[in-house]
């Protein structure tokens, strides 16, 4: 898979970019592990920005674009640190039933396998110059 516009209900993500994003780096915010419905959820930033806004996002001065993943059916997960403040490379696999999901960075790596994996948002937001959380993401925009 090579797009995020590829997941399940990637639809408004598709309307306020028109163009295919790449699935690449990622900045970590959160990861949820439900146990009783093996299910993992990931929010994280990217460094892509929307190049078709809605009206009620636009000119209020957003700079990031964060989205999240939920991931069913869960199986072989490996976590190896908690990622702080560091971009991890994503990459997403489909094979015969399963999607492969690996994030990997210089010190952390998460991977697992899932039935399926949906996405959700994106939402935008206004990142201050003094969160350090964010401070290595590059702001993208797609040019035509």
């Amino acid at each position: 898979m090579k797009n995020w516009n590829e997941l399940d209900n990637s639809t408004f993500f598709s309307k306020i970019f028109t163009y295919p994003v790449e699935i690449g780096k990622i900045s970590l915010f959160s990861l949820r592990i439900e146990n009783d419905q093996s299910c993992i959820n990931l929010n994280f930033d990217i460094s892509e920005f929307p190049d078709n806004l809605p009206e009620k996002w636009k000119n209020q001065g957003y700079n990031m674009c964060r989205v999240g993943i939920s991931c069913n059916n869960i199986e072989h997960l490996k976590i190896l640190n908690i990622p702080k403040h560091e971009e991890l490379i994503v990459k997403i696999n489909v094979d015969d039933n399963y999607h492969t999901f690996e994030a990997i960075s210089e010190n952390a790596s998460i991977k697992f396998n899932a039935k399926f994996i949906k996405l959700s948002g994106p939402n935008v937001y206004m990142n201050a110059a003094s969160n350090h959380h964010f401070k290595t993401t590059i702001i993208t925009t797609h040019e035509n």
